[in-house]
């Protein structure tokens, strides 16, 4: 029988070799996006990604099927990264104000940090020439349900005469339309600092059409 232990090592021999596909994986992601980003996703080859990411084309195909699906991954792992950044600040146990407040500041980081991915997405379903309508779908849930939790958040804030009276979902349209907007004007030529100012600006704004001066906490 084999032993405890020549089981244990091959369990790690097993986790490295997953790790190590992961990271394969991830480099020939990173490699895609900067060519899209550069070139667009139909003129740019399985070839040119395999050279760029220093792997053979046939790497390339054990890990995808197509460019497409390659595409499609790569845009779904980028709103996946999206929504782990944003959910949790609604979820959190912060106050209402703190809450929204933090899922507004948080898009500076979710911009920096994925500027080229979201160059790219913009570009293929900011028109009606669409690779695969599957990441449209997913980026589309993702606003739904940020949208809901940003309305049960303002009735909770409204219940507490934190906000005013205001239509809930009205306004969480409004504040989700508006940072839309701003990525969708300043993602050509991003500008961290320029970046910071304009949130700000939406934070403050939207702030200032919510709350109840009439409430002591929210009074100067």
């Amino acid at each position: 029988m084999r032993c405890l232990k020549d089981a244990i090592m091959d369990n790690i021999k097993l986790s490295r070799r997953e790790r190590e596909k992961s990271k394969h994986k991830q480099e020939i992601l990173d490699s895609a996006i900067r060519l899209f980003s550069e070139k667009g996703f139909y003129n740019v080859s399985m070839q040119e990604i395999a050279e760029k990411s220093e792997f053979g084309v046939g790497t390339l195909y054990n890990f995808f099927e197509s460019k497409e699906q390659l595409f499609v991954e790569l845009m779904e792992v980028g709103i996946e990264k999206f929504g782990q950044l944003l959910i949790p600040l609604l979820d959190s146990e912060e106050a209402e104000e703190k809450k929204i407040s933090d899922f507004i500041q948080a898009h500076i980081e979710l911009m920096e940090s994925n500027i080229e991915l979201i160059k790219l997405y913009i570009s293929q379903y900011g028109t009606f020439t669409l690779v695969n309508p599957m990441p449209q779908k997913l980026s589309n849930d993702l606003n739904i349900s940020i949208q809901r939790k940003l309305e049960v958040i303002l009735n909770t804030g409204i219940q507490k005469q934190i906000f005013r009276r205001v239509h809930a979902e009205i306004a969480a349209l409004s504040l989700c339309a508006t940072l839309k907007a701003f990525i969708l004007e300043s993602s050509e030529n991003f500008d961290k600092e320029k970046a910071k100012d304009g949130f700000s600006k939406i934070e403050n704004y939207f702030m200032n059409s919510v709350l109840n001066k009439n409430n002591d906490n929210n009074k100067a």
